[in-house]
């Protein structure tokens, strides 16, 4: 069984700005998420990442099977925000969070694609 962790994930594009005083700033905590996994008795098959930069009424899970790159930052140069990062998503992980949450009473919406909150079903 893996560890319940937080992971602070830095400021928006920290990690990928240009060498600077900027990047400088988080050069600790960039050596620590890179040697992470190392601490970490086996490699865990998926991470559930709870965020609170994406706001609805209910709880939403991505069910998406390649959830986009979400650029919820402001005022970062222009190439940070043509950053790629192809994560897999796992629909069927996706629908057991639900289940656990509904389970737990909690209502939760569902979103394949992180689009507008009129797409976000409610169940």
């Amino acid at each position: 069984m893996q560890p319940t962790l937080f992971i602070n994930h830095g400021g928006g594009p920290c990690f990928f700005l240009e060498p600077g005083p900027m990047r400088a700033a988080w050069h600790d905590l960039e050596a620590y998420l890179r040697g992470f996994a190392n601490t970490l008795d086996e490699l865990p098959r998926a991470i559930l990442a709870v965020s609170g930069h994406w706001e609805e009424q209910a709880p939403t899970v991505n069910t998406g099977a390649h959830p986009p790159l979400l650029f919820d930052y402001d005022g970062f140069p222009d190439y940070t925000y043509r950053l790629t990062w192809p994560a897999p998503g796992d629909p069927a992980l996706a629908a057991r969070v639900r289940d656990l949450l509904a389970a737990a009473g909690i209502r939760s919406g569902s979103e394949p694609a992180r689009a507008m909150r009129s797409r976000t079903r409610i169940t």
